[in-house]
């Protein structure tokens, strides 16, 4: 039986099923798992997400994911949802070996926290996870204050936002978000493939949770990719992101690639933090590829500067005939002028926005580097500032009907095109748990 409409779910958890399995164990399912719906938070053509309360009135947020219909017509739950649910289960266990640790870091970004999985009824998964009332591109992308003018930054100072604009509280976020993707790589060995401003969640403390990871993929090794290269092919770029926080080799075509490309993701989010705008605003592959040229330069006409090649010497050929008729020169210095952004943080800045993946700097390695390795003083202000900002934005959205914690949200049917902030729509239509 397909799922319900969406009047099964407007009074509770839509428990009535009759295809429910009665063997299954109360507190594996919905009905049973001891959370009461609080309220209705958004949902689309894949799911919908709630919050919900337990006995103790804590709040989680239960992401109830419908079945969906497959290339030869089963329905079932789509392959992202599993991969979201067999990852997060995996970091959560692996999270709960390292308790002991007190890293003031640890505890302010990480993951977010996936509780326990439970069946809907119609054999729909739900998420129960750890609610966070906020995301950072609520925080950090001006949609209100837009120019007049056709520059796509003004950097005058009464137009950024004071607290964010403070280079302290960058550096604070950007050792923050590297260290979550150091862990990913490092000791997870997971490539995120989504990251970008709207998937890190944000607690009223200032807390900030990378979130999902239905796109995410396990690192293949070197010895699988000498013996089985074709082994290292992911999926389609299209598939996968919104295009303006995707590396250039994945724009390309290339479908063999590295956790590099979370890095430049991460750089592109670096970047929206001092701008306080979005760094990319194209709605095509072929435009977003135009910016990049334009914004560092064209790569030399030898494929290999912008192919990840795989370690037998082979390598994805979408990109071999690629040459570039018109020759641009990098403005990333112009546009992040020393006044918005210090030598060493755009020295930092062109080491993630690095065009070719295998000379991009590593999560570990941008830790170490001289822009984030602040006084201790330094960290405090940052920190301290940031959480200033959190509670403020925290309280701002109390004020409204809808609690937000819109990286949450399914693909939005009521998509609309007309909206005031053009740029916004694709990101806003595009954001998934």
């Amino acid at each position: 039986m397909s799922s319900p409409t969406w009047s099964v779910y407007e009074g509770g958890w839509g428990e009535v099923s009759e295809d429910n399995n009665d063997s299954l164990p109360p507190e594996l399912s919905l009905k049973g798992c001891g959370l009461r719906r609080v309220s209705l938070l958004q949902r689309g053509a894949q799911g919908a997400v709630y919050i919900a309360e337990d006995a103790n009135n804590q709040l989680f947020a239960v992401k109830r994911l419908f079945t969906q219909r497959s290339d030869f017509g089963i329905r079932g739950i789509s392959e992202n949802a599993l991969r979201e649910v067999t990852l997060l289960s995996l970091i959560a266990k692996k999270s709960l070996r390292n308790d002991d640790d007190d890293d003031d870091v640890k505890r302010e970004f990480g993951i977010v926290h996936l509780y326990k999985v439970v069946e809907a009824p119609y054999h729909e998964l739900c998420l129960v996870m750890e609610m966070c009332p906020l995301d950072l591109s609520q925080i950090v992308i001006q949609k209100k204050r837009k120019l007049h003018s056709t520059r796509l930054l003004s950097t005058d100072s009464s137009i950024r936002c004071p607290i964010l604009a403070n280079v302290n509280v960058i550096q604070y976020l950007m050792r923050g978000i590297l260290h979550i993707l150091k862990y990913l790589h490092d000791d997870c060995h997971i490539i995120h493939r989504d990251v970008k401003l709207s998937n890190f969640l944000l607690h009223e403390d200032g807390r900030i949770r990378l979130t999902d990871f239905g796109s995410a993929r396990l690192m293949h090794d070197e010895e699988e990719l000498s013996s089985n290269p074709s082994s290292g092919e992911y999926t389609p770029s299209a598939i996968r992101t919104t295009i303006i926080y995707e590396a250039p080799e994945c724009l390309l075509g290339n479908r063999v690639y590295t956790s590099a490309i979370d890095i430049w993701a991460a750089g592109v989010v670096f970047a929206e933090l001092v701008l306080q705008q979005h760094l990319f605003k194209s709605r095509s592959e072929l435009a977003v590829l135009s910016d990049i040229w334009k914004l560092l330069g064209t790569p030399p006409d030898d494929p290999s500067t912008t192919n990840t090649n795989t370690t037998n010497g082979s390598s994805n050929n979408s990109e071999s005939s690629v040459t570039y008729l018109v020759r641009t020169e990098p403005t990333l210095s112009t546009k992040f002028p020393e006044n918005i952004l210090p030598a060493e943080g755009l020295d930092l800045l062109q080491r993630m926005l690095e065009l070719d993946p295998k000379k991009r700097i590593t999560a570990s390695a941008a830790l170490s580097h001289p822009f984030l390795n602040s006084t201790h003083n330094n960290c405090e202000e940052g920190r301290r500032l940031w959480q200033t900002k959190s509670q403020t934005s925290a309280q701002e959205v109390e004020k409204t009907v809808t609690v937000g914690m819109q990286a949450l949200c399914m693909p939005d049917d009521s998509f609309n095109e007309n909206e005031d902030d053009s740029e916004q729509n694709e990101e806003d239509h595009y954001r998934f748990f």
